[in-house]
């Protein structure tokens, strides 16, 4: 089967509504999360665990969907996960504390977690090379709209109803998925599916892990993005709670930020002239600028709102700029098997943001050092696996293809 570059308008919109359940699910209840902790009588930390629980569930569905979808192709997997989603959401809505909230958070995301990787195995099974990063660029940009849409909606929608209202909108928009879904076309070809058991699929994930490109790209998105958790746990109660914000002033500036992320992740358009491992370096240097901007916040005394707003917005806007790339960089070298290494990225991603909540806090301060600790380790990434990656990328837009290490992923 050959690749087809060219995918209908529907198509993209709807991964990119399907890359999105992730956020929205994260992003929609944010404004509420003060008023959640209130009405439920928990403290921040036990109300960002809800947070905690919906990464670990959309990191988990990642690897179990990208399992089933590499030997089952890719509808059936989405239609499992996007119901669940669905089911798991409107549970929510009934949680009569915060430990059965948690638990239904982690089987809501355990659904969502399928609408994440299929959207980009989908990418992987029809783009290869340039042609990938320019798609993950574009379905970026709808997602970028996760952030805007989603707080802003739920700042007004605490002003109508409270956070279990939330929920029952997100089994609504989960309902939409399901039947957008309804209408996507296969993208695996029988012949391309994996078979034969757990051999093969632990064959798969020792390739993937081998392989420099992916654990650069892999590991270079999920601390970048990790600085993204930190701040979406811990910024609507540094801006309530010590800023005076309003949940609608909070869903306003938090809407500027995802435009920050759609304007850079539209700058990979206009930066052809750069390698997808330039680009990514360039977003590293943005998290570490972000760092700086907020340890400076913290250590003065007056914790200065200036700093503090530019730094938020230089983190989004980093991963924006940067993601695409990554996600392009992690899976260039596995065609047949992107379910997985796509399943084996998300996990990484959220995994790390799941760990990295608990420690943003509710404080200028401990918002900085876990950022700062996040954008260390993506330096670290960029100093050793990132000189291969380089590499890769270079020989992966010369061919378009996979290259000869990994035949299987070459398109056919």
């Amino acid at each position: 089967m050959r690749n087809n570059h060219h995918m209908p308008l529907a198509v993209i919109a709807l991964l990119g509504a399907l890359s999105a359940v992730g956020p929205f699910a994260l992003d929609l209840y944010l404004p509420a999360l003060p008023q959640l902790a209130n009405d439920l009588g928990i403290g921040a930390s036990q109300a960002q665990l809800s947070l905690t629980a919906c990464m670990v569930g959309l990191a988990c569905g990642q690897l179990v969907t990208g399992i089933f979808s590499d030997a089952f192709g890719r509808r059936k997997p989405l239609m499992i996960g996007i119901s669940l989603f669905m089911v798991f959401s409107a549970a929510c809505v009934v949680a009569p504390n915060i430990w059965l909230l948690i638990a239904f958070r982690f089987l809501q995301g355990l659904g969502g977690g399928a609408g994440v990787v299929i959207a980009r195995a989908v990418i992987r099974d029809r783009c290869v090379g340039e042609q990938m990063v320019k798609m993950l660029t574009t379905v970026m940009m709808l997602l970028g709209l996760a952030p805007i849409a989603a707080p802003l909606a739920g700042g007004l929608l605490t002003q109508i109803t409270n956070w279990r209202g939330i929920f029952v909108v997100l089994s609504i928009i989960a309902a939409c998925m399901l039947a957008g879904a309804l209408f996507l076309p296969e993208t695996l070809h029988v012949d391309n599916r994996r078979s034969g058991g757990a051999a093969p699929i632990l064959n798969d994930f020792k390739a993937i892990l081998k392989d420099p490109s992916w654990r650069y790209g892999a590991g270079a998105v999920a601390f970048v993005c990790g600085t993204v958790f930190v701040y979406i746990s811990g910024s609507s109660f540094i801006l309530q709670d010590i800023y005076g914000f309003t949940p609608v002033q909070y869903a306003v500036f938090f809407a500027c930020n995802g435009t920050g992320f759609i304007i850079f992740s539209q700058l990979n358009r206009l930066t052809r002239f750069w390698t997808p491992t330039q680009r990514q370096t360039i977003a590293i240097g943005g998290v570490v600028a972000s760092t700086l901007l907020l340890a400076a916040a913290a250590l003065l005394p007056s914790h200065p709102l200036w700093l503090v707003l530019p730094g938020f917005f230089l983190t989004t806007s980093s991963h924006g700029f940067g993601s695409p790339n990554g996600i392009a960089i992690a899976m260039q070298n596995h065609g047949k098997r992107a379910g997985s290494a796509s399943a084996l990225q998300g996990l990484t991603q959220f995994a790390v943001g799941a760990l990295a909540v608990p420690f943003a806090g509710e404080s200028v301060g401990s918002v900085a050092t876990a950022i700062g600790v996040m954008s260390l380790i993506a330096v670290v990434f960029r100093v050793t696996s990132g000189r291969h990656a380089a590499r890769d990328t270079t020989k992966a837009e010369v061919v378009t293809a996979a290259p000869a290490e990994a035949p299987e992923g070459a398109p056919t």
